[in-house]
């Protein structure tokens, strides 16, 4: 056993993956599958799933650095595009969009994802940033 890799959890419908595991700083999101008939209802359910694979680390989107998309059919790459922005905030993370033979579960899109826990910096820095030189008021007390 690795006493320095976290999990947040298995896989569904696995016995043997996490849904993501931490080391250190660094964190690796397996695959989520989405599920749905089109492809932004797929895009939709897993980005969630990716946003709670993450969740119990206490991280968001905005840690995630590069995502690897397999899609089915490539030609679904602007629609999925277009659905995938909503869950993204500049500055972007890195991208990498792959057509495969088949994916699981008949599933038109997977997405996995790769991510940096910057919690503690960001938590000095707003502490550093505090007006009034507090540490509780995560930098939005006022006199």
């Amino acid at each position: 056993m690795n006493i320095f890799l976290n999990s947040t959890g298995k896989q569904e419908n696995t016995n043997c993956i996490s849904k993501a595991v931490s080391l250190g700083d660094f964190v690796y999101v397996s695959a989520q599958t989405g599920s749905g008939e089109t492809i932004e209802e797929q895009t939709m359910t897993a980005c969630n799933k990716v946003i709670d694979a993450i969740s119990s680390l206490g991280l968001k989107m905005h840690h995630l650095v590069k995502f690897t998309v397999y899609l089915k059919d490539i030609e679904l790459k602007e629609a999925f595009l277009k659905t995938f922005e909503y869950f993204l905030e500049e500055p972007f993370p890195a991208c990498s969009i792959v057509e495969v033979q088949g994916l699981e579960d008949h599933a038109l899109v997977s997405i996995e994802a790769l991510g940096v826990n910057t919690l503690r910096y960001e938590q000095r820095n707003t502490e550093s940033s505090c007006s009034n030189g507090c540490k509780e008021c995560s930098g939005h007390c006022h006199d």
